[in-house]
């Protein structure tokens, strides 16, 4: 298993362009060219990425103090086939729409669910499909096995974010429903939902099924409910952005010659099957 540090990963500020690649440290291939220029980025040569490295093994902070994960790869991979130098901005997720709006970074590359609202404020790209999960300490002291168990008990959540809206729509129906309360606890990030957990303030997290079962190998935690909301996953960019069009391109072309099929299953993740393109609105079904 990966290392990772802790639980307090330590978020970078925007201003701080770090992690796993600078355009000091990593020079842009030299034998194709690049089909965004400068007007198209936020730093001509670099594709500049917004992540929230607080989920491994998606996107986290290693031992090393490098911002690493399949998210990671996958940015690196979509840089080298636009010629570009790749740069991560590691920051909190309610930071990321805003600063790729203002053209801070040129993309989010963090896992961010793909919904019709989101889509009506940045152009998405879907790729890859993931659901809401709760993670549990090991031996499921609350024996939460099924959604109607989270009746009653106390989750973490990241806010604000696809996993905080399901569980605070399944506590608003549990209250219909005249069931006992859901507690919907809010963290700054995963890491402190998590950190909560190992200490026994709350009795689960949610996140998605890839980060609860990575959790799970470490044997402290186990995935107790899972499935819950599938959707597809999205990388966000300004309206109109030209990087958005160019992404979905080269994510198409991943797909077909085998390195998107490949690096998901490395991690498990599945593949999104309809079009990658650039959506504004509802996708089809």
């Amino acid at each position: 298993m990966h290392k990772i540090i802790g639980f307090a990963v330590a978020v970078v500020t925007a201003a701080a362009v770090t992690g796993c690649s600078s355009a000091e440290e990593v020079a842009a291939p030299a034998d194709c060219s690049p089909t965004l220029g400068a007007a198209d980025l936020a730093e001509a040569g670099a594709l500049t990425m917004a992540t929230n490295a607080t989920l491994p093994p998606m996107q986290y902070v290693d031992a090393d103090g490098e911002v690493t994960g399949m998210r990671v790869d996958l940015g690196k991979e979509l840089a080298k086939r636009l010629c570009l130098v790749p740069k991560f901005v590691n920051i909190e997720f309610d930071a990321q729409i805003p600063g790729v709006q203002s053209g801070r970074w040129d993309m989010i590359d963090t896992g961010m669910f793909y919904t019709p609202e989101r889509a009506e404020t940045i152009d998405l790209v879907p790729y890859e499909v993931q659901a809401v999960s709760i993670s549990v300490p090991a031996g499921n002291p609350e024996s939460i096995s099924r959604i109607d168990d989270l009746a009653g008990k106390t989750i973490g959540v990241e806010a604000p974010g696809y996993e905080f809206d399901t569980l605070t729509e399944l506590a608003a129906q549990f209250a219909v429903d005249g069931k006992p309360p859901l507690n919907v606890q809010t963290f700054k990030t995963n890491a402190d939902a998590y950190q909560a957990l190992s200490a026994g303030q709350i009795d689960g997290a949610s996140i998605v099924e890839s980060v609860t079962s990575f959790y799970q190998k470490d044997g402290r935690f186990e995935t107790a409910v899972g499935g819950i909301n599938e959707a597809p996953l999205a990388m966000g960019f300004a309206k109109g952005s030209k990087a958005a069009t160019e992404v979905a391109r080269v994510l198409t072309e991943m797909r077909a010659d085998g390195y998107l099929p490949d690096l998901f299953g490395q991690y498990g993740v599945h593949g999104y099957e309809g079009d990658i393109a650039v959506s504004t609105g509802p996708l089809d079904s």
